[in-house]
């Protein structure tokens, strides 16, 4: 570290165990803000529901959830795992400036997500294809206009958080 209390050198130490924490971390910051929207009727997206169903489709509601936040917190840490190692090729010179990078991923992590889901929900999922859950419909509208915006924002917060986290230790 040189002088400056902000700098950093990410360079060469990836470390896979703070990336893990930092998904862990921010994927419940993630759930925070969509749940956060659906509380204000913003969407009618229930995420966990929704992960859960599409592995099981006929469970109760409390092991749809149980399934469902299982899986997210899986794809928390595998994406914290990424988050992390693009930070370090990026090798950013200060906190500030890693935690923008971080916001930035997780702002085009959440654009891609909000255009590819309603493809893979519409294929995939049993519940939409019996009606049980609504149609996604491009950018997945289907679940209320601000549907697209809240899922966008939720994975930039989930890569701002995961990114500062992962800073925070190995910075």
């Amino acid at each position: 570290m040189t002088g400056s209390i902000l700098a950093l050198s990410l360079s060469g130490n990836y470390d896979p165990g703070a990336a893990v924490l930092g998904g862990l971390v921010g994927a419940v910051a993630m759930l925070a803000v969509i749940y956060g929207g659906r509380a204000m009727g913003m969407t009618t997206m229930d995420l966990l529901r929704t992960l859960g169903t599409m592995v099981a489709p006929d469970s109760s509601k409390q092991t749809a959830y149980g399934i469902g936040l299982m899986m997210h917190l899986m794809m928390g840490a595998l994406f914290g795992l990424v988050h992390a190692g693009v930070l370090t090729a990026f090798d950013p010179t200060s906190s500030g400036d890693a935690t923008i990078l971080g916001l930035v991923i997780g702002l085009v992590h959440g654009l891609i997500v909000t255009m590819a889901l309603p493809m893979m929900l519409t294929m995939a999922h049993p519940l939409v294809h019996r009606g049980d859950i609504a149609q996604p419909r491009i950018a997945l509208t289907g679940f209320g206009a601000m549907t697209p915006v809240g899922v966008t924002m939720a994975h930039g917060v989930f890569g701002l958080v995961a990114g500062a986290v992962y800073v925070g230790i190995v910075g």
